[in-house]
């Protein structure tokens, strides 16, 4: 279980936030909070909120009303004549993405770049790195992730649990002060699942802040200091990862849990 310090200010802070596309209505006024050292799971059915929520803390999505403070800074949004909020200052949404490094389900790495290079190149051509620190650091997270020796590879020529420790090594390489993982395993092929498991665990045995979007439950209950359980865009059980597996107060968190481990 990882350690928290959770009198201190909080590296996210979410308040009553609000998300439709369209007429549906995804999140219902979400509020929670993450500091330092935290790993915070979000659990839920399919279409619960959970992935539009952590896109909303980045702002890929745009929250329809409600607040995103990152490390204390509030992202500044107001309401163009269309009545839609929309970000005011986008240097503002590049410098606070800085802090946040995200991993997607499909990996996402650029295909025409060496894994080295797939590392390299937010920390200098983005952030002005000095191209030999950003190698030497490139090169301790990719042997961190288990993967040193594919540094001159392409990803096409990779298992997906190489792409997928690839991406997390690159998201890390910007230093960020939390790692937003969005179903990280949920395009692997099962054998594969273990390995970049591994890398998330050993994140969170190092006192990496972390929030996690994830079905292996297992995984969230071993990993989490904080679980919470998403349903219809709303936060209906929250709490420890001992309290939310082991007896919610929530029955259909209850029936959500028990089906997953049974599934398993």
């Amino acid at each position: 279980m990882p350690t928290t310090s959770s009198d201190s200010q909080p590296i996210i802070d979410i308040r009553d936030l609000h998300k439709h596309f369209g007429n549906h209505h995804v999140l219902k006024g979400v509020s929670f909070t993450a500091h330092q050292g935290e790993v915070v799971s979000l659990i839920g059915a399919s279409g619960s909120g959970k992935s539009t929520l952590l896109r909303c803390m980045n702002l890929l999505e745009v929250p329809d009303s409600g607040q995103v403070l990152i490390s204390g800074e509030e992202v500044a949004l107001a309401q163009n004549r269309r009545g839609q909020n929309v970000i005011v200052d986008p240097r503002q949404v590049e410098r606070i993405r800085t802090r946040l490094g995200m991993v997607f389900q499909n990996f996402n790495l650029w295909p025409h770049m060496t894994v080295l290079e797939n590392l390299i190149e937010v920390p200098t051509r983005v952030l002005g790195q000095p191209r030999q620190e950003a190698i030497e650091l490139a090169e301790a997270l990719l042997a961190k992730v288990g993967i040193a020796d594919k540094r001159h590879s392409y990803p096409a020529f990779l298992s997906g649990g190489q792409q997928q420790r690839v991406a997390i090594a690159r998201a890390l390489a910007t230093r960020p002060a939390v790692m937003l993982f969005d179903e990280p395993t949920s395009a692997l092929d099962p054998e594969l699942v273990g390995e970049v498991l591994k890398v998330i665990r050993d994140l969170a045995q190092d006192g990496c802040t972390m929030v996690l979007v994830t079905h292996e439950m297992a995984f969230a209950r071993d990993v989490s200091s904080k679980v919470m359980f998403l349903h219809q865009g709303r936060i209906e059980e929250a709490g420890s990862a001992s309290q939310v597996f082991e007896n919610p107060g929530s029955e259909r968190c209850r029936q959500f849990v028990n089906a997953q481990f049974c599934r398993a």
